[in-house]
């Protein structure tokens, strides 16, 4: 059987022919789309997790079977992150030009994030765009293990799960939109969270700079 290519443009996803041509391979997609975008970040696969949120509010995809593959493939991506970090493996990637690049971006992140320490801080850098890889990527640097990781995998990707899916949903059910002017209307607020996310934890990073350099005169 063959399958017709998929498109990932918002008019696309927020189309119900989407689901009736690719039935549930559809999810396996969804899955692997939402793995892949923790070790490359730029991947859009957040544009499909809240279009999958306004369809399911259009009663074209069960809820329950979106936050559930959304959960699966956040977690498998995340715990590979980890691995790559924490056991040094993405050397393996310095065989080629773009995985030198993929890497020294994951890096990128991660410093710009704030150089989290603490479980409570890899939690939180994960609502700032790409912070979701710089958290695991942090993680595995730091060697992070124990309750403290397994906590971090889970709580981190149930939270992502809910907040993406939620957006969409809710966007869905309570603007009147169409699908795909849904999906659009969420993205731009999710987007305007993360930069405020951003702004905030970059106030703080420079109040607390500031305040060890009075420390230090």
């Amino acid at each position: 059987m063959t399958h017709p290519p998929i498109a990932f443009g918002i008019n696309d996803l927020g189309d119900p022919a989407l689901y009736q041509e690719w039935g549930l391979y559809y999810f396996v997609v969804l899955a692997v789309a939402v793995g892949f975008t923790a070790i490359v970040p730029p991947f859009p696969s957040e544009v499909m997790v809240i279009a999958s949120g306004t369809m399911a509010a259009e009663e074209i995809f069960p809820l329950l079977l979106v936050l559930a593959v959304t959960f699966i493939g956040c977690l498998t991506g995340d715990i590979g992150v980890y691995l790559l970090f924490r056991y040094k493996l993405i050397r393996l990637l310095y065989r080629w030009r773009w995985g030198r690049r993929l890497h020294r971006k994951m890096l990128r992140i991660s410093l710009r994030a704030g150089g989290a320490s603490t479980w409570a801080g890899l939690l939180l850098i994960r609502g700032i765009p790409g912070g979701r890889s710089a958290s695991m990527a942090t993680a595995g640097i730091m060697r992070l293990g124990g309750r403290s990781i397994v906590a971090l995998c889970l709580l981190g990707a149930l939270t992502w799960s809910l907040w993406l899916v939620g957006l969409g949903y809710i966007t869905g059910t309570t603007t009147g939109l169409p699908p795909w002017a849904s999906t659009a209307a969420a993205i731009v607020v999710g987007t305007l969270v993360g930069l405020g996310i951003t702004v905030l934890m970059t106030r703080q990073r420079s109040r607390r700079g500031a305040e060890r350099e009075s420390v230090a005169r």
